[in-house]
């Protein structure tokens, strides 16, 4: 039954069907309720009929003073209208636009309270969301409000900190003083603010000046806000600060660009494809960038190599995120044979995911030419040295047995030198016993000459005696004959006695000078034998050194052979 059937006013009944209406004693005790009000609070008429009006309030408001003053202006005849935050059955939050309109009687009284109410539990937990919302962008970001002219109105702590300006500093004052004084004044600026003047949206990077003139990159927003018939009243502005990104983005593609500038720089996908490539990568391979995009890497590989199964790990790596460099074998245009030094980097998405993979590489071919070289240089070295070091082995050998042989040769002079003295000494002493023979044979002439002296006096005196000096004569005959050979053959002792002194004084001259002799050979012995050690332990030392060179010389041909690969 409708709340306002009693009543003949079709005013009141169109209230009763589009408001939720609940009616009161002047105390707050419940006399009534439409179906509306029932519904909005999840009662039946029964269970609120007679009860106060404290049921719909939480706790801690019942209590209060103000929530008691709140009747006791209403029984004064008070009208109170607002949005109030109300309790359903089960303590469900409601929110109600309701206005309560005191009813007097004829004696002027107040005799009830009538409420009328709108439910507007949707439409206040939307803005409670969207305020949190604002709130929290508010707390996140620089938020600032413009006229749609551009007039700055106010802006939040953030946004201030940023510009470092102050509230004071910016009210009233119009958005391109945060503008190069270049840009105040030109065609894109003074259409961006009439585009936002007509409700249009902007969003994106914006490079803007802070106090002092420093430089300031925002991601921002111009939002235009519009009133309830859809016309736009003023823009409010969210930015956030991308200096720091900015510079850091500029450092990094600077880098790039750098690296760009001096190497070749290729991208694949994930799957080995050609997605671009630089200048300089294909003026290396000789290629159009037309001619290798969509390709598969395997375009610049050796067909046995690209086949293989280190190959297809290759690519699974870099899948993964492996990184890999080193020097590589590449085919160019026509077959041609290229060398590089590259590396193969996995570029990485925001969740740490592989998405492609970017190729830095620098041509080497003429270096690896020239490796090529000097691997057959040091081949042919390594050959040269190895014959110089056997060499210089035969060579410390040969020495090594000259000088043993001068050794002996010493030994043997020193023998020869001993041997030459003791022969030297015997004709000494042989030249003394001719001397004595002498003296003896010089005797032995005297001896003879007496002899024959005598036997001549006795000659005489056996022919004096005649007839019997006859037989005496015959023996001094004898005698003298005797003599007479003695003498001879002293004489010729003596003759051999001189030549055998004159022999010895000759041998003892020889001996002499074979002395000399001897002593000049064993000094010329002894001074090559020391020159021979000497350049016995030069030789051991270039054998040594031929030894250590020609092991040098294999380890740097083993790392030119490992890098010619």
């Amino acid at each position: 039954m409708p709340f306002f059937n009693r009543r003949t006013s079709p005013k009141l009944a169109a209230l009763d069907r589009s408001q939720a209406v609940i009616e009161f004693k002047p105390d707050g005790t419940i006399v009534t309720a439409n179906e509306n009000f029932l519904a909005t609070v999840g009662y039946a008429l029964a269970e609120i009929e007679g009860r106060h009006h404290s049921l719909f309030v939480e706790a801690a408001e019942r209590e209060s003073a103000a929530y008691r003053a709140f009747w006791v202006d209403l029984a004064k005849g008070e009208f109170r209208r607002a949005e109030y935050k109300r309790i359903g059955k089960g303590g469900r939050e409601i929110w109600l636009q309701a206005s309560y309109n005191p009813i007097f009687g004829r004696d002027g009284q107040v005799s009830g309270v009538v409420k009328f109410a709108t439910d507007i539990t949707a439409e206040k937990l939307r803005n409670a969301d969207n305020l949190s919302q604002i709130e929290a962008i508010g707390r996140s970001q620089g938020v600032i409000e413009f006229t749609l002219d551009g007039i700055i109105l106010t802006a939040n702590k953030n946004f201030l900190d940023l510009t470092g300006y102050s509230l004071a500093e910016v009210t009233g004052q119009h958005h391109r003083m945060f503008m190069e004084v270049a840009e105040r004044e030109t065609g894109p600026y003074l259409a961006f603010w009439k585009s936002l003047g007509h409700g249009e949206f902007k969003t994106g990077e914006f490079r803007r000046v802070g106090k002092g003139g420093r430089e300031i990159w925002l991601q921002a927003s111009y939002n235009p806000v519009f009133d309830p018939s859809g016309k736009p009243i003023k823009v409010v502005k969210y930015a956030s600060d991308i200096t720091a990104m900015k510079l850091w983005n500029a450092d990094m593609q600077g880098q790039v660009d750098a690296i760009g500038r001096s190497q070749g720089v290729i991208q694949f996908d994930l799957e080995g494809h050609v997605l671009d490539a630089n200048d300089n990568f294909l003026d290396v391979l000789g290629y159009s960038l037309d001619q290798i995009r969509g390709q598969h890497h395997r375009m610049f590989m050796e067909p046995a190599l690209a086949a293989s199964s280190e190959y297809e790990a290759f690519w699974a790596d870099l899948r993964r995120g492996a990184f890999n460099s080193g020097i590589y074998r590449r085919l160019g245009a026509g077959g041609r044979e290229i060398w590089i030094q590259a590396s193969y980097n996995p570029i990485l998405d925001l969740n740490g995911k592989p998405f492609k993979v970017v190729k830095y590489a620098t041509d080497i071919s003429a270096r690896m030419r020239s490796r090529v070289e000097a691997t057959h240089a040091s081949s042919q070295t390594l050959t040269n040295v190895q014959t110089v070091a056997s060499a210089a082995e035969e060579l410390n050998a040969s020495i090594g047995e000259i000088a043993g042989s001068l050794s002996r040769s010493r030994r043997e002079v020193d023998e020869m030198e001993g041997r030459a003295q003791r022969a030297n000494k015997s004709t000494g002493e042989l030249a003394d016993a001719a001397n004595s023979m002498t003296g003896i044979v010089q005797l032995i002439q005297g001896v003879g000459g007496q002899i024959n002296l005598l036997a001549l006096n006795a000659t005489i005196e056996a022919a004096r005696a005649g007839e019997a000096g006859r037989g005496f004569a015959v023996v001094a005959g004898e005698v003298k004959n005797l003599s007479n050979q003695v003498t001879n053959a002293t004489a010729r002792i003596a003759e051999d006695i001189k030549a055998m002194q004159s022999i010895s004084g000759d041998v003892v001259g020889s001996l002499t000078a074979i002395g000399q002799s001897i002593n000049a050979v064993r000094e010329i012995v002894t001074g090559v034998a020391s020159a021979v050690e000497e350049q016995s332990a030069v030789t051991r030392e270039i054998s040594m050194s031929m030894q250590t060179a020609a092991h040098g010389v294999a380890d740097i041909d083993r790392n030119l052979q490992s890098l010619s690969l």
